[in-house]
This record gives C-alpha cells, sequence and structure tokens, in this order.
C-alpha cells in the first residue's frame, strides 16, 4: 500500500514540475514581444474592444493579415499592474509537415474599461528540426 501511495505522490509533484515549466516558459513568451514576429494589420483600423481580453484578441487575430479563422487549442490572459494585457493564443496544426504549432502573442493597453490593441506578434513550433518556439518558419 505505501508503494502505491509513493507513486502517486511522485505522480503529483512530476505534474506539478511540468505545470510550472509551461508557465515558466509562457511568462517569458509573455514579457519579450522581440522573441515574436510581427503580425500585420493592414486591411482594418481597430477600435478600442469593450470585450474579455480573450475576444478582443480573437477579433484582432481574425483582421489580421494572416487570417486566422479557427478555434485557438489554447488561451492565456496575462494581466500587468500597468494596465498591460497580453493574450497567447495557441493553435495546433495538423495538416503542415513542417510546423506543429503557432502561437500568437496579442498586447493591448487597458484604459477606461477598454481594450486598446498595441501589437501582435506570431511564433511557430517546428514539427522537425529546432525544438521549441521560434519567430522564424520552420525548415
Amino acid at each position: 500500500m505505501k508503494h502505491y501511495k509513493f507513486l502517486f505522490l511522485t505522480g503529483i509533484i512530476l505534474a506539478s514540475a511540468h505545470i510550472v515549466s509551461a508557465q515558466k516558459t509562457s511568462l517569458s513568451a509573455v514579457i519579450k514581444a522581440s522573441h515574436f514576429a510581427r503580425v500585420e494589420l493592414s486591411r482594418v483600423r481597430l477600435r478600442p474592444c469593450e470585450e474579455t481580453p480573450k475576444q478582443c484578441a480573437l477579433n484582432v487575430l481574425k483582421a489580421s493579415d494572416d487570417t486566422v479563422d479557427e478555434t485557438p487549442e489554447n488561451i492565456e490572459v496575462f494581466n500587468f499592474k500597468t494596465n498591460k494585457i497580453v493574450v497567447l493564443a495557441t493553435y495546433k496544426i495538423d495538416e503542415d509537415d513542417s510546423v506543429a504549432g503557432r502561437r500568437y502573442r496579442v498586447e493591448f493597453n487597458k484604459t477606461a474599461g477598454k481594450y486598446e490593441f498595441v501589437q501582435a506578434g506570431k511564433q511557430f513550433k517546428c514539427a522537425r528540426g529546432r525544438a521549441g518556439w521560434t519567430k522564424n518558419l520552420c525548415p
């Protein structure tokens, strides 16, 4: 019985360590906008958004030159004390043999209950070759 408790506790500790490491990666991505390739929005001029940061980010992505129409696999919202809001939206890519995923970073300034778009960027997760997220296209 003690053996099972030990295995159970070990599993919980390993799972917690994985979650913490994932959060560190996301936080690093949130802080460093320079680690993302710029996403252009030449087709539309965005007005301040009154919806949730998540919905505002999805609106930006749909209006972007990347024409992101699908629903993200994961969305994270980060609030900073300086009224800066950053949304990370991650998409899994199944139909491309070189790209396994795409991640978008959308930044807003919050003023008077509205979210003003600042910038958007994207990263790629390559299916082969380099590991992790990169702003460079996958080989």
